[in-house]
């Protein structure tokens, strides 16, 4: 799958596909141990319970916890139940961790808990309450700082409470370092969170919770396998789909609000300078997102204001949306990347170098996603999507097929082959297969009326360069959808579809896209074509993306192995990886100087990667 990445890729990918593997099917009281194997290098593993006492704990031994079948086991009933919730705890204090562990709620609905970062304290119950940071689950799932703010997150989409089973056996993973806690669930990450006050994150005991409660209860614990200063990876993963939470906070994202607010102060300043009638910008961190941007006018004349809301002509950023469709075909062995074009569209068989020659090889599939393929063309589409493939395949090739990378219409002819082998219309194909499971309503090669009504009208500067005014756009226009630029969406629309990919495929529990396909789209697959390739330096290209590998200028701030694409209009989406953080930049503009490499672009980014704080 990766014989065309180069090694940089390799490496930026290695954690992500390590943690993609499925988990090895192994009886229950194996499982933890069982991923011991699967620890980064130079972690080692603490054993916090050796099945058989309770050597290295304290707590209400015998009055409410106990050891039965070398399972932890909490328990009280009507006669017997804590007042307030009483802990078995580790006797040592521990900071940055992982923990592994299997836990289930046996009897009654009430949650239960993991706590760490934190301080005993006598209460009700006596010495063994704790003051800290608690892990809820497997229902009222959230995260608690007892007896100082009491809930600082909850699961509002209810993403743990799906990937939990109520009174069986969960499968578990926490890994918290610095003033973030990631929690894994039966191989699916149901939360990422920061503390906003890492001041209140201490060093303290491991310490397991049986709640207060009437009603009789009973929660078991086994394997609790423990390392200290972990890498920042998660082990057990295979599912990184947290969900989007629209309205998440800066600070439980790892970032910084206040620093986030000069994104909108910069773009006010390009607007000022008449570099754009206005932009709609939006960053995501971590699955939520964290700032949403509309300043200026979306259209001048009217007097309209941009908002979140507002509809962009986003050109380009089209093609790994057309990408995507591919691979879900591939996903489902319908086609082969390497299959030749001719395969499914006769005439390329028949497609000629400029002058006449036959090359030396068909152009395929893989090809046209990685712009390969020797096509040359404004990228409108001519009639039917059908007639314009085959307006290109009587076109003359202007270098042999993967022997050089230019920028070109290879994604309409992809988005034919779709057609073809769906035996759907190309528009209908997203919708049902990407559009629709992704929510994103507001994505499409036809706007309505009340779309074309919200959407920016395109602006150039005028010929002294002092002020702006309405360009021309074929976006919107056309009868035919275009695979190559012909989608209209808005800031919302597209983080979905981004945040999917850096999911790994999925989002909010709906799969697209195989995280193989996503690994392959975001790969390098021009590593033997001649440099340079791209817009800015730096770059290669994956399938349907462009890839930022030396980042430099105005991608100096992202790390390596950044996938995302820009549009004729200047609109900008990039996924970092690395940063966990997702940057849409929206405008409408065209007749300025810098293509992705513009300021607008380089500010945005630089004031977004400034506000991270861990």
């Amino acid at each position: 799958m990766f014989a065309r990445s180069t090694s940089c890729v390799a490496l930026s990918l290695l954690f992500f596909v390590q943690s993609m593997v499925e988990l090895p099917s192994v009886r229950g009281d194996e499982w933890s141990e069982s991923q011991v194997s699967r620890l980064p290098e130079g972690e080692q593993p603490l054993r916090l319970f050796n099945g058989k006492n309770f050597d290295g704990w304290e707590g209400h031994i015998g009055k409410y916890f106990s050891i039965e079948e070398g399972e932890i086991v909490g328990r009280n009933d009507d006669k017997n139940a804590p007042k307030s919730s009483t802990y078995l705890l580790t006797k040592e204090k521990y900071r940055n961790l992982r923990l592994i562990f299997e836990s289930k709620l046996v009897t009654s609905e009430m949650h239960s808990g993991i706590s760490l970062w934190g301080t005993v304290i006598e209460k009700d119950e006596g010495p063994f309450t704790y003051q800290g940071h608690l892990v809820m689950y497997p229902s009222g799932y959230g995260y608690y700082d007892l007896f100082r703010r009491n809930s600082v997150y909850q699961d509002k989409l209810g993403i743990a409470k799906s990937a939990g089973s109520q009174h069986d056996w969960n499968r578990m993973e926490i890994l918290a370092i610095g003033n973030r806690i990631r929690h894994v669930v039966n191989g699916r990450l149901v939360a990422d969170w920061s503390d906003p006050q890492p001041e209140l994150c201490e060093a303290g005991p491991i310490g397991l919770q049986l709640h207060s409660n009437t009603v009789p209860q009973e929660v078991r614990w086994r394997g609790l396998i423990l390392t200290e200063d972990p890498q920042d990876v998660l082990v057990t993963v295979t599912d990184r789909d947290a969900g989007l939470i629209v309205d998440g906070i800066a600070a439980e994202s790892g970032m910084d609000a206040e620093a986030l607010k000069k994104i909108d102060e910069r773009m006010r300043e390009f607007v000022e300078q008449k570099q754009t009638s206005g932009a709609v910008t939006l960053v995501a961190r971590r699955g939520r997102v964290v700032h949403v941007g509309a300043v200026g006018k979306a259209d001048v004349a009217a007097n309209r204001d941009m908002a979140p809301d507002t509809i962009f002509r986003i050109a380009s950023m089209t093609k790994p949306i057309t990408a995507a469709a591919v691979m879900i075909l591939r996903d489902e062995g319908k086609l082969d990347l390497d299959d030749p074009v001719s395969k499914y569209i006769p005439s390329f068989k028949e497609t000629k170098l400029k002058g006449g020659k036959k090359p030396s090889r068909e152009i395929t599939i893989r090809d046209c996603l990685r712009h390969t393929n020797g096509l040359v063309s404004d990228q409108r589409t001519t009639g039917t999507l059908a007639k314009s493939a085959e307006d290109l395949a009587h076109s003359e090739l202007a270098f042999e097929p993967g022997s050089k990378w230019q920028y070109g219409p290879g994604l309409t002819v992809a988005g034919r082959i779709v057609e073809i082998v769906s035996e759907q219309a190309f528009d209908e194909f997203l919708t049902e297969r990407i559009f629709s499971p992704l929510d994103m309503h507001e994505t499409t090669f036809f706007p309505t009326s009340e779309q074309r009504a919200r959407t920016a009208v395109v602006y150039k500067p005028t010929e002294d360069k002092k002020e702006i005014e309405p360009g021309e756009s074929w976006i919107g226009v056309e009868e035919t959808p275009n695979p190559s630029g012909g989608l209209s969406s808005t800031a919302g629309d597209l983080v979905r579809f981004y945040q999917m990919t850096l999911n790994g495929g999925e989002l909010n529990g709906k799969r697209i896209l195989s995280q193989e396909a996503v690994a392959e789209m975001t790969s390098v697959q021009t590593g033997d074509v001649p440099k340079p390739l791209g817009f800015t330096p730096g770059s290669e290209w994956g399938l349907g993306f462009a890839l930022v590998m030396e980042p430099q200028g105005a991608t100096g701030m992202l790390s390596p192995g950044t996938f995302g694409h820009g549009g004729a209009f200047g609109t900008q989406g990039w996924i970092d990886p690395t940063q966990e953080t997702i940057f849409v930049l929206l405008i409408a503009r065209q007749g300025f100087a810098g293509g992705d490499a513009n300021d607008l672009r380089a500010d945005f980014q630089k004031l977004a990667v400034e506000a991270i704080r861990n």
